[in-house]
């Protein structure tokens, strides 16, 4: 009896434990927490461990060029300091970075010395970054070069989807190509087709599918910045090498960023295409097991983010464009409370879900 008691008053100890653990770390709002170390954007993001890795992108002056950097700076949401990585061996902005197995891989962009199109060379380089060893390997080339598509990892296989190809009046072209790479062996294999051509607005990954969400279409108009945004949301099973239409987007945006916590897809600020560009601040939750929607807190201000990152429950944004085509270095982070933790014994392993006090979370809305 008394065993049992023991067993009892344990149990409520550990379950105690967890609860004001997840309550001092979960979060309700944004909050700034560093600066980029250099004022740049178009870079791409990567998690390895308790890092994060800011690649590439192009120095902010008044969009003029030289477009392209191989710097390499790391963000360690641990002590919330940078250190720089060892340079990318090719300059570009634009490019798509993948993990798999602890590796960084980075794929396409583009470079250039100005803002004139005849300077531009696309890339079609793969280079792959070990973090452990701070040094760049390079890969077999991509069968096309592109820039502005999409990119999603599924049981160590990486998949490019969408995005532009060719450069100069004329030769740009929005594709519905998906091109497959196996880091294990270094080569490449052709997918089926994307329903839509586009430049994606978002890749996502949840369980065994990707996710393609919004974007621009084709034809490209004529006139910059006439661009009708796309609603849809497509999803590929890999295992079927099937696509899937899901329900459209609950705010029709672009220029969003986007991660996934815990099964469900956060689409980050961004710009509405009503009466010119404008910026917004919502932070649109996406539920692809029910296909419903959600808003979690908004932004500070509306602005569209250069690229966010996700790790252990938070989401990090870094820098931004606001209103007016403001620049800001500023790192936001959110945190919703989700935490992953390593089972040891028969302990509880989801404690995002044993939150004493949570609000309760946001309606969810079903789009019509």
């Amino acid at each position: 009896m008394k065993s049992v008691k023991k067993l009892i008053v344990m149990g409520a100890i550990v379950l105690l434990l967890l609860l004001m653990q997840t309550e001092s770390f979960a979060g309700e709002e944004w909050q700034r927490i560093t600066q980029l170390p250099t004022k740049r954007w178009e870079f791409s993001t990567a998690v390895v461990d308790d890092k994060i890795y800011l690649i590439g992108g192009s120095l902010f002056e008044n969009h003029v060029g030289p477009f392209g950097l191989s710097t390499v700076e790391v963000y360690d949401t641990q002590t919330n300091t940078w250190q720089r990585g060892a340079d990318m061996p090719t300059p570009r902005t634009n490019a798509k970075a993948a993990v798999v197995d602890g590796t960084i891989y980075v794929f396409g962009g583009y470079n250039s010395k100005d803002k004139f199109l005849q300077n531009w060379k696309m890339a079609d380089h793969v280079e792959a970054y070990d973090p452990l060893t701070d040094t760049w390997t390079r890969k077999k080339e991509m069968p096309i070069s592109r820039f502005y598509f999409g990119l999603g990892v599924v049981a160590g296989t990486v998949y490019l989807i969408g995005g532009t190809t060719g450069l100069g009046e004329g030769q740009e072209q929005r594709m519905d190509r998906v091109d497959i790479y196996d880091p294990a062996t270094d080569t490449w294999a052709k997918g089926p087709k994307m329903p839509t051509r586009r430049n994606p607005g978002g890749v996502a990954v949840v369980s065994t599918r990707i996710y393609v969400i919004g974007g621009e279409g084709w034809p490209i108009p004529q006139v910059w910045g006439a661009d009708q945004f796309l609603g849809s949301i497509e999803a590929y099973d890999p295992i079927n090498r099937q696509w899937e239409k899901k329900k459209d987007l609950l705010e029709l945006k672009n220029w969003f960023s986007s991660v996934v916590v815990e099964g469900a897809i956060y689409l980050i600020g961004g710009y509405t295409h009503e009466g010119g560009f404008q910026e917004v601040a919502t932070v649109n939750v996406y539920h692809p097991r029910t296909e419903t929607w959600q808003e979690i807190s908004a932004l500070p201000n509306p602005l569209g983010p250069f690229d966010a990152a996700t790790l252990n429950g938070k989401i990090y944004v870094f820098g931004s464009l606001g209103a007016g085509g403001q620049f800001s270095t500023d790192v936001l982070v959110y945190d919703t409370g989700f935490r992953a933790v390593e089972a040891t014994g028969k302990l509880l392993t989801r404690w995002g879900e044993l939150k004493a006090k949570h609000p309760s979370p946001p309606k969810e809305t079903n789009n019509p």
